[in-house]
């Protein structure tokens, strides 16, 4: 029996991951790996790039399309399904899928909101003048993410505080938390992680990744909630509950 046939679209932050999964995948996946800088532009900039993609993607050679992607300050919201089906992860964005979850994340901000995050992918791409990338937390309050929300997620004690520290969150960073994944030279670049924390007066400390929500979608396991698979014909639609994207009709 044939195995399904995936182009993958995806952020340079998971390519060693993505190489590392590839030969055990259950489908036959081929990669496309789009600008790091995308990140850096408006939600609308990477929406585009990413809808251009998946329109070149030619059904005859493929079965699905699958984006590697969070939801990364809405630039998957408006996404459309043309010949093939599309999946997308429902996470807030690449960091909390190398955590292995969103809620993991948070948890992780809730501890120190002034959190920088890096992994060997977002090291791989930084800029070569050492300046460290924009980090947008789809989750909050510039994500219209209410109190309400995050009570019914976290409690009403930690609601108030997490609104309050999200709003200073990338301007007092503190603590540069480095993400390891099982790929080649990661040694290297926790190296590299911990000498910006040092450079820049933070600090450091070692997180451990979890690499299973990349291969679930490698291996067309794309169960909810973890994922949304639009048909031909459909589009994603923000939504303001915890699955955070759904599919409409176009």
């Amino acid at each position: 029996m044939s195995r399904l046939r995936l182009h993958v679209v995806a952020c340079p932050v998971f390519q060693r991951e993505l190489e590392l999964l590839a030969p055990n995948a259950k489908t036959e996946p081929v990669f496309r790996h789009l600008d790091m800088g995308l990140h850096e532009g408006s939600a609308e900039i990477l929406r585009i790039a990413l809808q251009a993609a998946i329109d070149g993607v030619a059904a005859g050679q493929s079965d699905a399309v699958a984006i590697a992607y969070g939801v990364c300050n809405r630039g998957v919201v408006g996404l459309r399904a043309r010949a093939l089906p599309v999946v997308i992860p429902r996470a807030h964005d690449c960091i909390g899928m190398l955590l292995g979850s969103s809620r993991c994340y948070l948890a992780q901000l809730e501890t120190q909101p002034g959190t920088y995050f890096q992994s060997a992918g977002w090291l791989e791409h930084s800029p070569a003048n050492g300046e460290i990338r924009r980090q947008d937390i789809t989750f909050g309050p510039t994500a219209n993410v209410t109190r309400e929300q995050l009570a019914k997620k976290y409690g009403e004690d930690n609601a108030d505080y997490l609104l309050e520290q999200f709003k200073n969150l990338t301007q007092h960073y503190e603590r540069l938390a480095y993400i390891t994944t099982p790929v080649p030279e990661s040694a290297r670049w926790e190296a590299a992680a911990r000498e910006i924390a040092r450079q820049r007066g933070w600090k450091f400390e070692r997180l451990a990744g979890d690499i299973g929500w990349l291969r679930r979608l490698l291996d067309a396991d794309w169960k909810e909630p973890e994922f949304l698979v639009l048909k031909p014909g459909e589009r994603v639609g923000w939504r303001s509950d915890a699955s955070l994207i759904g599919a409409e009709p176009v």
